[in-house]
């Protein structure tokens, strides 16, 4: 630091006294030094520099660029490259640096909103450990769009376009994320005019809002839904304090169920995305035929008062035998 110090005063004598040959060899040497600490910004505020103190120093002024160029593409965290490897495959060694190095970190708690359906969001967030649930509000149904993890992005559609977010996003486990803000556009049409193509163009082809909708729809009615009437003990198995619940049945299929619970609103929203164990005896069938399946909460439904219909989608679809005792209990009903 007292060395640094030292050769910065010295700079500025000799830009004082117009020595613009030792000025350009100090600056240089600096920016080098900068460089390899991995304190680029100081090192391109010192290139600056260069260019006012000797705009002619050009091999000075080109090789420097390139120590800092060479350095920031060393300092790049592997794994980062790694994750999204399809869209680095896609830039320039300068469209890589000016992405990675204007990427910002965040993290995020459990349960904690990352952006709410109906509201702005100027950034586009790269998502690099754990687990966060995308879901659709349609009136007062929540439905589980989709579960984002490692190397998923999310936010591109107010990121390139002046809108609201048609979804939300909560932390469904400690999150770290890495961000762009959309200030970034603009600097980019001068530094790297085709980098929001390209990375728009790696949005464009991630699967649309709209046809995780469909698939939705299209899963619902993929087996035939049968009433089921009687209780089930429910357990969150996502949650550590492992407490059991009590629903009243809706409706089941060999794909998924549907259960009546009373919780808060608040509560209810949480639900979204949790994995769950489900556990009761089939009525009205000829033996005791036990339901004891696991699956993830994929929409939830305000009824009167504080009654929420929970949709759960199996982990595993059920059996034939099973779906045939299933319509056999129905038609006893």
């Amino acid at each position: 630091m007292a060395e640094s110090s030292a050769q910065e005063k010295l700079l500025e004598t000799y830009i004082k006294e117009n020595k613009k040959d030792l000025a350009v060899d100090l600056l240089f040497e600096l920016i080098t030094q900068n460089a390899k600490a991995k304190n680029f910004s100081k090192a391109a505020a010192l290139r600056e520099k260069l260019f006012e103190v000797d705009s002619m120093a050009l091999n000075a002024i080109v090789k420097s660029g390139e120590i800092i160029e060479s350095e920031k593409i060393a300092a790049v965290d592997p794994d980062h490259l790694h994750t999204w490897a399809h869209l680095y495959e896609e830039l320039t060694k300068e469209e890589t640096i000016a992405l990675y190095y204007e990427m910002k970190t965040a993290t995020f708690e459990a349960e904690q909103i990352v952006f709410r359906q109906g509201e702005m969001n100027s950034n586009l967030y790269f998502i690099y450990s754990g687990r966060l649930n995308m879901f659709y509000h349609k009136g007062s149904h929540g439905i589980l769009i989709k579960t984002l993890g490692p190397g998923d992005i999310a936010g591109q559609d107010t990121f390139f376009t002046r809108s609201t977010c048609t979804t939300s996003l909560m932390a469904h486990s400690r999150i770290k994320l890495n961000y762009l803000e959309k200030s970034v556009l603009q600097k980019w049409q001068s530094d790297a005019p085709n980098l929001m193509n390209k990375l728009q163009d790696y949005c464009l082809n991630l699967r649309p809002l709209k046809d995780l909708l469909q698939k939705k729809e299209l899963e619902r009615r993929a087996h035939k839904r049968y009433a089921i009437s009687g209780t089930a003990a429910i357990q969150i198995t996502d949650k550590p304090e492992g407490k059991v619940y009590k629903g009243e049945l809706s409706d089941i299929s060999a794909s998924g169920v549907s259960f009546i619970m009373n919780t808060s609103p608040q509560s209810a929203e949480l639900l979204l995305g949790c994995q769950l164990n489900l556990t009761f005896l089939l009525p009205r069938v000829s033996d005791e035929t036990r339901i004891d399946q696991n699956g993830g909460i994929v929409g939830v439904h305000r009824q009167l008062f504080n009654e929420y219909l929970i949709n759960v989608k199996w982990d595993q679809i059920l059996s034939d035998d099973i779906v045939a005792k299933i319509k056999l209990s129905s038609l006893s009903s």
